[in-house]
């Protein structure tokens, strides 16, 4: 690597920090890659890093394995994975390294989700503003066990309650996972309606509201000892109550 690019790179990484009079300094992460006590355990520091620093793209398949990993990854990841001993094996080190990947994987993804998940909140209480004339209550921000995301009312001349579960994709080929929490508030709701938000890009948001009567129709049943905790339904099975919002 030229050294203007891993000058670069060792700034990007935290390695490297300037100090109030210009000069540059080891940071604690540097220093931590520096006291490395052999070849392989710094690669692997440094995999971590940049794994933490940049979130490429490859991370996203440490969940699934390290094979995937292996598989997805870029040629240059890939071999430093070998020489870093991480590419096969199971001695601790490996395993707590393959671990550590997955974590931070799954902390991306949940933080993603949760960014798609509070857009398609926000969305529904610009929509029911505009639909009853009144503010919903974002009750999903306060607590997240009630079964419910937004809590609104029937019509402008009806104030009885309406709860809101909100579920928010990107994809009209994905599906949304219901809980049987979810489900029983809906039951036990006055008044209850789901609404499923498509949000993708740039392109006006789309919006299906779902009676529970409606959703009803996915719902499975217990069957002798078993119970129910949680049901995909594909999002697909609602295509053609679809609307483009201008919220």
């Amino acid at each position: 690597m030229p050294s203007p690019a891993a000058l670069e790179l060792s700034q990007t990484l935290n390695w490297l920090v300037v100090t109030d009079t210009g000069m540059l300094k080891a940071s604690p992460a540097g220093l931590r890659v520096a006291a490395c006590e052999h070849y392989e355990a710094a690669l692997r520091r440094i995999v971590t890093d940049y794994a933490e620093a940049l979130s490429p793209d490859w991370l996203q398949n440490a969940p699934w394995g390290r094979s995937r990993v292996l598989s997805f990854c870029p040629v240059g990841i890939h071999q430093v994975m070998v020489e870093a001993g991480v590419a096969s094996g199971t001695d601790d080190e490996v395993v707590a390294f393959w671990d550590h990947l997955a974590a931070l994987a799954r902390g991306r993804r949940d933080d993603r989700l949760l960014e798609i998940g509070r857009r398609g909140e926000r969305l529904t209480l610009a929509y029911e503003q505009a639909r009853t004339g009144k503010e919903a209550r974002w009750v999903a921000i306060d607590s997240n066990q009630d079964g419910f995301d937004v809590l609104s009312v029937r019509a402008k001349d009806d104030l009885t309650p309406l709860s809101i579960e909100v579920k928010t994709t990107t994809s009209v080929a994905g599906g949304l996972h219901l809980t049987r929490n979810e489900w029983e508030q809906a039951l036990d709701s006055i008044a209850h309606v789901f609404h499923i938000w498509i949000v993708t890009g740039s392109v006006s948001p789309k919006l299906a509201v779902i009676s529970a009567e409606a959703m009803e129709d996915h719902i499975p049943a217990d069957t002798g000892a078993g119970e129910w905790r949680e049901v995909l339904i594909p999002i697909s099975e609602f295509g053609e109550l679809f609307v483009a919002q201008g919220v």
